[in-house]
């Protein structure tokens, strides 16, 4: 079916989880990110989550809302969108007993040349309904059609006076290692399933070339290494983040953060890309503050 501009605003139920010191730890240990911050729960000290920790809770909010409000994309369609960019503003700091709801709403649609591009805006809030982060996530179905009206789509929510781009040669790189079984582990432990990353006969269906590393997961790989280098490892400086996701991660394979000079001291600017030299992650942003 075509995606229709008429479905700007459509919103969908709320989902909500606990922050338990079990999944905080194990969010940290689905990228193999050893920062002892996210797994020592000794003492009266909470656990802070990983900066990318809320995109699990992004991805069952965005379930609930194709499961009553976008149930016309059949299966096959779905099986074929491709996560293309995501842009998440942290309002405050996450830690193991937080309640989260998450609320997904579409916030755009736009006709692209492989298909139709959806942007979904997720809000999350505490159990007081403060809120505690936002984000934008876009999908590219490819081969799905959009009707004659696109919705104006907004994108970042960084709140930035400028977008910062990147100068030069990047000023360090890191290699990234990429395990066989880095999507189970990432599907079980982050709790982010979808069957293209696990499933070889899906994978294929789909017209992918092998597993693939979730786009989610690729993100959170990238602010593990900037987490610990450009934060000193104090995943409560991390202010929000965004970027484009570009290319596939095979399973295995090495990627390659790249990490550039920027003229906003808060602002780190990065990107990332495979072995071959193909970006994966492009115009990459982590923005950062005070100890909160």
């Amino acid at each position: 079916m075509p995606v229709f501009s008429a479905m700007m605003g459509l919103t969908g139920s709320a989902v909500t989880e606990t922050l338990e010191d079990r999944w905080v730890s194990n969010y940290a240990a689905s990228v193999g990110d050893t920062n002892v911050a996210y797994y020592d729960n000794r003492g009266s000290v909470a656990l802070p989550a990983h900066p990318a920790y809320l995109s699990h809770l992004e991805w069952d909010a965005i379930g609930a809302l194709f499961q009553s409000q976008l149930s016309a994309l059949t299966p096959q369609e779905r099986m074929h969108g491709v996560h293309v960019f995501n842009s998440t503003r942290l309002h405050r700091p996450l830690k193991s007993g937080d309640t989260i709801s998450a609320t997904a709403t579409v916030a755009g649609v736009e006709r692209h040349r492989a298909g139709a591009w959806l942007t979904i805006r997720i809000d999350m809030v505490d159990g007081e309904q403060r809120p505690v982060a936002s984000s934008y996530t876009s999908t590219l179905f490819r081969g799905v059609e959009v009707d004659t009206e696109e919705a104006p789509v907004a994108r970042s929510v960084l709140s930035l006076d400028q977008t910062p781009t990147r100068h030069g040669e990047p000023k360090r790189t890191q290699a990234i290692e990429i395990a066989p079984l880095a999507p189970f582990i990432f599907s079980e432990c982050a709790r982010d399933y979808g069957a293209i990353h696990t499933d070889m006969k899906v994978a294929q269906q789909a017209g992918l070339p092998g597993l693939i590393l979730h786009g989610t997961a690729t993100i959170a790989y990238a602010l593990s290494a900037l987490t610990q280098h450009e934060a000193g490892g104090n995943p409560s400086l991390v202010q929000g983040f965004q970027t484009r996701l570009t290319g596939m991660v095979l399973c295995p394979s090495v990627m390659t953060l790249q990490v550039y000079a920027s003229e906003d001291p808060r602002v780190v600017v990065f990107d990332a890309v495979t072995e071959q030299g193909t970006p994966v992650l492009s115009d990459g942003l982590m923005v950062l503050g005070t100890a909160r």
